[in-house]
């Protein structure tokens, strides 16, 4: 599935717009502040707890075939706390 596929998937699904999708990162108070440090790791854990139990798409838990469940965690809480205005955590 190609980067626009994906993102029209996304749009069809949850109705937000990938150029919607990127205010997300300008907002006051940052969604880190309202949300908190422990919100978006469980926000992170929850979407992995769905994603590894999805046995229909295993096509997208194959992506994740050389890490763990935990890895992929701890990759997706970290990215998500550095976009939404937290501390500089994923490398």
């Amino acid at each position: 599935m190609s980067k626009q596929e994906l993102q029209q998937k996304a749009l069809d699904n949850g109705g937000v717009s990938y150029q919607e999708s990127l205010e997300a990162e300008k907002l006051e108070p940052t969604i880190y502040e309202r949300i908190g440090h422990d919100g978006l790791v469980e926000l992170a854990t929850s979407f992995y707890d769905k994603v590894f139990a999805d046995k229909e798409t295993a096509w997208f838990v194959n992506i994740f075939s050389s890490s763990t469940k935990q890895d992929a965690i701890e990759n997706q809480y970290r990215f998500l706390i550095q976009t939404f205005g937290g501390p500089d955590l994923y490398r």
